[in-house]
């Protein structure tokens, strides 16, 4: 039986999320995985909730709307982290890895993930396994047979050809296979010295797959006809006791 603890998403956080001007919905998945809306116009409060680094590094954007999107993704992070794991919005601390996933200080337990695509947010919040997820919107790409050659196997390349009929169904399958990728390497937290291509994923809508001998749960979901989702999160000993869970009021 697994026993890690279950982070389950409900009412409280959308309102949470909904008081700061910030409107999100969940996604189906064993863990705690928000799409979020980034508003035309923040609300203040939302930017004042981070860090002084991360309001620098907002500041540095070369347009309100990435600035804003920024905001939303790393202000909604928190806002819900609070509910998870109960340290105030505004109290909590982020350090990056060597690789630039993020980890919450002094909850060893917390896993979370970002991702961003067009004016649309991810995040995710885990307790004990590690996750990730991705975001693409659905869109002509118009190289995608280099990309295929860069990041997928001969195996996986194979497969695309023989499937696809038309350009538009290559891209769509190359994005499914791609976001599949992506999440489980964010979900190692080792960036890129993962390669996509050392791995078969498949676009089967959801999967285990081997990574450098780790064994990573995934799945693929459409979000309306224009985004693709997918999350991954990694086995672990599912002998080991619970760790304890209680919900922020």
């Amino acid at each position: 039986m697994d026993t890690r603890a279950v982070l389950r998403p409900g009412a409280d956080e959308a309102a949470r999320l909904a008081r700061f001007g910030v409107a999100a919905r969940p996604l189906p998945a064993p863990f705690p995985v928000w799409l979020i809306s980034v508003p035309d116009q923040p609300r203040q409060e939302l930017s004042r909730l981070l860090s002084a680094s991360e309001r620098a590094r907002a500041d540095r954007f070369r347009t309100s709307d990435l600035r804003h999107r920024y905001w939303a993704a790393h202000g909604a992070l928190r806002l819900l982290g609070e509910c998870y794991f109960g340290i105030p919005a505004i109290r909590q601390s982020y350090v990056p890895n060597r690789y630039g996933k993020l980890q919450l200080i002094d909850v060893e337990a917390a896993q979370c993930s970002i991702s961003y695509t067009g004016q649309q947010v991810l995040v995710a919040w885990s307790q004990g396994a590690a996750i990730g997820i991705d975001a693409e919107l659905v869109r002509p790409i118009g190289e995608t047979r280099d990309l295929m050659q860069l990041h997928c196997t001969q195996r996986e390349q194979a497969f695309l050809e023989r499937s696809a009929k038309d350009s538009a169904k290559l891209d769509r399958m190359f994005l499914t296979l791609w976001v599949r990728k992506e999440a489980c390497v964010k979900a190692l937290g080792r960036g890129l010295t993962i390669s996509p291509s050392s791995f078969d994923c498949g676009i089967e809508r959801a999967t285990t797959v081997e990574i450098e001998g780790c064994s990573v749960d995934n799945e693929v979901m459409e979000v309306g006809e224009d985004i693709l989702v997918a999350w991954a999160r990694c086995r672990h000993d599912l002998t080991a006791p619970p760790r304890p869970f209680g919900r922020y009021p």
